[in-house]
């Protein structure tokens, strides 16, 4: 799927804030196994020299277990950015590092005003974040779609804390990203969401077309 000529995987993930921050073996990829794979593959290959790619051949129980098949590719205490890449955006957090070094700090979520059903959404006290929910607008700050977590631990133990209260974190059966923040508040740590500016839902942009 193209965006103005440029491949959409390309037109989100390229002009992310902190892009310029990571190398191309940096990025890990979960892709399903779906026709004209290899030239998915191909390109990936190309335009990320060196990036690691797991194939599923099915689907899964959602975000939280695709982004699992990935877990065994990170190491210990690297930080992890999850980037579904639907929504485009070039503001936000360029160095995320340095947030984390903020006291506590467990993820980051990067957030934008909306008050559509369609999206995921956090609760924000005292400029922290209280609260996520799946589909469900307990706020006006919508989750732009990249989950930021300190380390490979600490998005375990969240996504542990998913499974375990499945019932009330999954969205029809599902287990998806968003409510993993509230495991990692759950765990004791603190979870920021700055707000970004000028956002483009990749579903509204082709929808418009």
């Amino acid at each position: 799927m193209d965006l103005s000529g440029k491949p959409l995987i390309d037109a989100a993930l390229g002009e992310r804030a902190w892009a310029n921050r990571l190398r191309p073996e940096d990025y890990i990829f979960v892709i399903r196994e779906v026709p004209n794979l290899a030239e998915l593959v191909e390109y990936l290959r190309l335009r990320w020299p060196g990036c690691r790619i797991v194939t599923l051949s099915d689907l899964t129980g959602g975000a939280l277990f695709s982004v699992l098949a990935a877990m065994a590719l990170v190491a210990p205490d690297e930080p992890v950015i999850i980037d579904l890449a639907d929504i485009l955006f070039t503001s936000g957090p360029d160095d995320p590092e340095t947030l984390f070094s903020t006291e506590g700090c467990g993820a980051i979520v990067p957030v934008f005003a909306s008050s559509e059903n369609c999206y995921s959404y956090l609760k924000m006290t005292d400029g922290v974040v209280v609260e996520a929910r799946e589909k469900e607008v307990i706020s006006e700050n919508a989750s732009a779609g990249v989950y930021m977590f300190r380390n490979i631990q600490i998005f375990l133990s969240a996504a542990v804390h998913s499974i375990n209260n499945r019932q009330t974190m999954s969205y029809k059966g599902v287990l998806f990203i968003c409510p993993m923040v509230n495991g990692v508040i759950a765990d004791g740590h603190t979870v920021l969401a700055p707000t970004i500016e000028n956002c483009q839902p990749v579903g509204k942009i082709f929808h418009e077309r």
